[in-house]
């Protein structure tokens, strides 16, 4: 299109077209629902409002108000749910001093409190993440640190619970008051389990760790968000044993598992393996035997049991240990049962290879549905026959074809080895309590991802998920990306970790997370897979909202409309404005951010998402000029973004026509 003259025309043409705005907030997702809902069901709307009756009438569902249902509440709920629909004003401000390569990065850390942040992230990443893991308070009595308006101290949850009048009277002598932990606990949690739910790609998961004190709240409270028809596994980690214990010596801790769509999953046919853990190094073993002893199998199996019996009780390769017997093919075992599970199998006769007559029956009947399946497994080596017909057939199974297996749902991961791997990144000095073991966050992050997959954690405490994410990449030529969030919770002195993180310099959790996580880089494994972390810190919007007068004076409106004669707010930064443009718009946080010369000179820059194919153009500079505007080569699929006091109408008109123009 040929760009317009600066005529009365022009102007005339910016009358009639509407411009948009980037939007100044997260979306509104009570507004998004009934959006939907207005679409789905028009007529469960009654003069504008949703009729509830209406629309279970709609749904063929039975109403009765009085009737008791099954379900989980507690004091604060409804606030709950309150907060988990309002919208935020907060953005994202990039960190480039505490980050690695900024430009270059693929993972992402944000210093933040982690519910505003997923509000943030919501247009970004929404159906987008493959795995959520987190980590977050255990409830053990102690305060929670974040923030939420709703969190309940005992004075509020006495006047909720009823228990204390609005005068702050007590209504009882014996007021309840355990049941705030709980409700604090609660909601905290709903909120953020809500947000992440909808940031979950079809096929993907989250998972949870928790204690006994809120486990059982927990699965309920996930069975709500997610669908108790999405609960995969609760899975046990044995971490220690207290031997002071006075009645049970509890050391496991839980990872609760839910899926997005556990159907979805079912019906693609989703099969979820890991590999068998130590096959590598029994292979290794096994060569190192016959390089030593050729094909001797009798002195090869021998040392290979020896090797075997080195493990300890608790060592998780000790199930390979059963592979003990040897030929070309490396370690096997051949007690395989043939049998078919539960009874009632096909029978048909079966020959004994050597002395022709028929084997004897397992009594459940073979395990294989017809006689010529079984000859198929007999040719490929998978059947053993005893030395007459007189012994039931068993199955063979070769450690080296069969290195994978379905993940247990219990493992034995020992606090003081965490503690241990995590004290020597940092010089054998103790900086964090309790932290989890990244072996296991490398485990579960191979077993739910794949390569190219986004993974998040917005509990990230001391960044254990970060550092298994960088360790399952390893190798990997597409490199899943990490995203961790940890608000700055102060470090306090008096524990010898307190103590010697802030001996450090590290003054909060979140310096911790960072520091760990440039420490890991450096490491000779890490340090030539280019991996970076790009950091960002929760912050204020760069934009103005009109906030009205307190007085109603001519002179009060008169200040109001010149302080927002401009809407970005005093002191604002380019990059910060670019990247809240951008998370609005919904780009990934690992969008690149590259500026554009023009003629004429101008603060122009194209933002593009690889991630999602996306880019856009902004140009931040108080008034624009045909002259910039044209060089610039927009079309009408073009993204471009601008300050709505940089225009005037003429210009506006023209772009208006030209390409996708949104002003702030």
């Amino acid at each position: 299109m040929a760009w317009r003259s600066a005529d009365r025309a022009a102007t005339k043409v910016h009358m009639t077209i509407d411009i948009d705005h980037v939007a100044d907030a997260t979306p509104d997702l009570r507004e998004a629902m009934l959006d939907r809902l207005r679409e789905a069901v028009p007529e469960a709307f009654v003069d504008g409002k949703l009729d509830v009756v209406n629309l279970a009438s709609l749904a063929g569902e039975a109403t009765d108000t009085a009737a008791e249902r099954y379900g989980l509440t507690w004091p604060g709920k409804r606030e709950a749910i309150a907060m988990l629909q309002a919208p935020t004003r907060a953005t994202l401000a990039p960190d480039r001093a505490e980050s690695t390569n900024f430009d270059k990065a693929e993972h992402v850390f944000i210093e933040g409190e982690n519910l505003e942040v997923l509000k943030v992230l919501h247009r970004s990443y929404q159906g987008r993440v493959k795995l959520i893991y987190i980590d977050p308070p255990y409830n053990t009595g102690k305060d929670f640190i974040y923030p939420d308006d709703f969190a309940d101290p005992l004075d509020r949850y006495l006047r909720i619970t009823g228990q204390k009048d609005a005068a702050g009277d007590l209504l009882t002598s014996l007021p309840e008051r355990s049941g705030r932990f709980h409700s604090n606990w609660l909601s905290m949690m709903y909120p953020r389990l809500s947000h992440a739910r909808q940031l979950l790609r079809e096929d993907g998961f989250i998972v949870v760790s928790i204690d006994d004190a809120e486990q059982a709240n927990l699965v309920r409270l996930m069975d709500e968000v997610f669908g108790e028809e999405n609960r995969v596994a609760v899975l046990v980690y044995d971490r220690n044993r207290k031997n002071d214990a006075k009645l049970f010596s509890v050391g496991h801790e839980y990872m609760v598992v839910y899926a997005r769509n556990k159907a979805w999953l079912k019906e693609s046919g989703v099969k979820l393996r890991a590999p068998k853990e130590g096959v590598e190094e029994v292979r290794a073993e096994f060569d190192r035997l016959r390089d030593i002893h050729g094909s001797d199998w009798t002195k090869i199996r021998a040392d290979l049991i020896s090797y075997y019996n080195t493990f300890e009780d608790e060592d998780p390769r000790l199930p390979l240990a059963r592979f003990n017997k040897v030929d070309e093919k490396g370690p096997y075992r051949d007690d395989g049962d043939v049998s078919w599970p539960g009874g009632g199998g096909p029978r048909y006769r079966i020959s004994h290879p050597v002395t022709r007559k028929p084997v004897k029956q397992s009594v459940r009947g073979w395990l294989y549905p017809t006689r010529k399946r079984f000859i198929e497994m007999c040719a490929a080596g998978r059947i053993v026959f005893g030395p007459d017909e007189k012994t039931v057939p068993a199955i063979r199974s070769n450690l080296f074809e069969a290195d994978t297996q379905v993940m247990h749902s219990v493992t034995f991961s020992y606090a003081q080895t965490a503690t241990q791997q995590f004290n020597a990144i940092f010089d054998n000095k103790k900086v964090f309590d309790n932290p989890k073991s990244y072996a296991d966050l490398e485990r579960l992050v191979r077993y739910l991802s794949e390569p190219g997959d986004i993974v998040l954690d917005f509990f990230a405490g001391s960044n254990t998920t970060l550092h298994g994410v960088l360790r399952a990449n390893i190798g990997e030529r597409t490199p899943r990306r990490g995203i961790a969030v940890q608000m700055a919770e102060p470090i306090e002195a008096g524990s010898e970790s307190g103590n010697n993180a802030l001996a450090l310099g590290l003054k909060t959790l979140a310096d911790v997370s960072r520091e760990r996580i440039r420490r890991v880089l450096a490491e000779a494994e890490h340090k030539n897979t280019g991996a970076n972390v790009r950091c960002f810190k929760i912050a204020a919007s760069n934009t103005q909202r009109w906030k009205g007068v307190q007085e109603r004076t001519v002179e009060a409106y008169q200040a109001q409309l010149d302080a927002f004669m401009d809407t970005l707010t005093p002191g604002w930064k380019v990059e910060d404005v670019i990247w809240e443009v951008a998370l609005r718009e919904g780009y990934s946080l690992t969008s690149r951010v590259e500026p554009v010369a023009v003629p004429g000179g101008g603060t122009f820059h194209r933002v593009t998402d690889p991630e999602r194919g996306w880019s856009f153009m902004i140009g931040l500079d108080d008034a624009l000029t045909f002259e910039q505007v044209r060089s610039l080569g927009l079309s009408r699929d073009d993204l471009f973004v601008c300050r709505d006091t940089a225009l005037d109408d003429t210009l506006a008109a023209n772009l208006a026509l030209q390409c996708r123009l949104k002003v702030i």
